[in-house]
Order: C-alpha cells, then structure tokens, then sequence
C-alpha cells in the first residue's frame, strides 16, 4: 500500500500552530507587527493566522503540515510525522483564537532550583568564563526551566522582567544545533542586557551569548550590553532611548553608541541602514562570524600555547 499516515496522524498534525512548530524545532521568530519574520529568510512571512508565505520562493499555504513540506523539502507522510514528534505548545494557538496580544508574564513555575545544565554549556561549549555565568545567576538574569533550557532574562529599567530568551542546553537536529526561542508575548522592543557600571555606552548584540562573549573578550566599563536576538530597528531604538532617560536622571550623557553585531550580510545591511539614522556611533566587528566564535578561537589558541609551554 506504500508509504501511509492515518486519519487521526493528519488531524492531531493539522492542530498544531505553525508557529509553535517551528518553535519546538528551535527555529528563531522575530514578531513583526501582526506576523512573524525568520532571521534567516527575510522574504519569509508567516502570520498570527498560521498563514505562511515565502515571497522568494513565490509559496504559501496554511499550517504546519505545508510549512514542513516546503522548509525541510519532506513528503506529506515524512511532515506529518516531523510534526507530530515535536514537543508543541499551543501558545500560538490560543493567542490567534484571541487576536490580542498578553502582556508579559514570566512562568517562574517553570524554573528549577538549580542551573547545572545551562552553565555546563555555557561553560564548556560556548567558553564563558564560570565567573560570568555565576553572575548572571546571581543578579537573576540567567536560570533553567524544566526541560533544561536556560532563559536569559529581559529586565528593563526598574528591574521587571518583560521577556526573555530561551537557550537549549541539548543537542538537536536543527540549523543551529539546540533549541532557540523568544518567549512568547515577550515586549516587542525589549532584549536581554547587562549593566557594567554606570552605563554611559550602549553595544548593541544579535543574541545574549555573543554579548557576553564580547564583554569576556573586551572587559568594557561603564557601558550597557544589549541583544537584540537578532536584528530588530525598534529594540536597538528602543535601547538608545532608555539609556538616555537613564543618563540624564544621572546626570549624565550618552558618550557612545556601539554597534557589535555579526559580521555578515545581514549585520552590513543592519548597520548600513542606520547610518541614515545616527552620525555618531561606532561598530566593532567581530573576527569570525560572530564574538562567539571570537572568545572560542581565542580559548583554543590560548589552550594550545599552553600545551606548546609544557612540552
């Protein structure tokens, strides 16, 4: 009879969110509006609706089932199944069934006592130095929910949490290699960052591990790590604008505006288009692709000049 799915396969697969498919397959979302943009494909739309359209590719379709389908190049039979193997939430679902969007709330629930997997990977892959992670933990910018993801938390001047990003600390079969995600109804200019100081400069980051890379690497005083988790105009405006409200009840003044984000395509475009914008600022780009990649090539060569010592 060939290769089949049943009846309650395609319908259980036809109730997931196309939103909450991708985000359970650790694919990064950026909230645009009424619809959402991948970072990767910025010609690719998908909306509140679970309407998708990849303009590029001049397709579209409703759901999860066709999205799979077209984004991993799958059959209807291998589409169903990758989408029913996820681990969805319906948050997306119900948020269409409103059509309104919530107010942040941060799912404390969610958290366990102790952030052994995020600092372990945070430590060991990605090369952070325990003294930062430890930081993090302790002002309560940084913790594990019960699936072993770590959230980097989004506090905004008075110290409210308003959003976050979620960082997997396991290993899957996706472009980036973990899971990834923005947490829903998190605010839509806001962004995880750290103060060193009294912060008279802002860098501006695409993700929270790259802005804690370059503070490992540089050690800058006085100055506001932001991320944007990834490149939005309204959260690096938005970012500017805080730091100069909180300057001037200081009594101080915006010295410099840094812009750090990748060294790609993308990131050129991203700066390019603000240079209509800003006459003042400075970008500090990383080596490799991103400061990531910097503080780990850095590591390893410190590493082997010290094996090279020893001998």
């Amino acid at each position: 009879m060939g290769d089949r799915v049943d009846k309650e396969e395609v319908r259980k697969a036809n109730d997931v969110h196309v939103l909450d498919y991708l985000h359970a397959k650790g694919e990064s979302l950026e909230r645009q509006g009424h619809y959402y943009r991948h970072p990767e494909h910025d010609s690719l739309v998908i909306k509140d609706s679970g309407h998708w359209y990849w303009n590029s590719r001049s397709k579209g379709g409703y759901g999860a089932i066709s999205f799979a389908r077209e984004y991993n190049d799958m059959t209807f039979q291998d589409a169903v199944r990758d989408v029913n193997a996820q681990d969805s939430s319906k948050t997306f679902s119900r948020e269409s069934e409103r059509h309104t969007t919530k107010e942040f709330e941060y799912p404390l629930y969610h958290e366990v006592e102790k952030q052994e997997n995020i600092s372990t990977y945070l430590i060991n892959e990605r090369k952070l130095d325990p003294k930062i992670v430890s930081a993090l933990i302790r002002k309560d910018l940084l913790a594990e929910d019960k699936l072993k993801n770590g959230i980097f938390k989004w506090r905004d001047s008075e110290g409210k949490i308003v959003g976050g990003d979620k960082q997997g600390t396991l290993k899957m079969d996706n472009k980036r290699k973990t899971f990834k995600q923005i947490m829903a109804n998190s605010k839509q200019d806001g962004g995880f960052r750290v103060d060193i100081g009294s912060p008279n400069k802002i860098a501006i980051f695409e993700s929270p591990i790259d802005a804690l890379s370059y503070f490992e690497l540089k050690r800058p005083e006085h100055i506001r790590l932001l991320s944007m988790s990834g490149l939005k105009d309204q959260t690096a405006t938005a970012g500017v604008r805080d730091l100069i409200k909180d300057c001037k009840e200081r009594g101080a003044v915006v010295e410099q505006v840094i812009f750090a984000v990748d060294n790609d395509a993308a990131g050129q475009q991203f700066v390019e288009r603000w240079s209509n914008y800003l006459t003042n600022f400075e970008v500090d780009k990383p080596k490799n692709k991103d400061w990531n990649m910097d503080l780990v090539e850095a590591k390893r060569f410190t590493k082997e000049k010290a094996v090279e010592i020893e001998r």
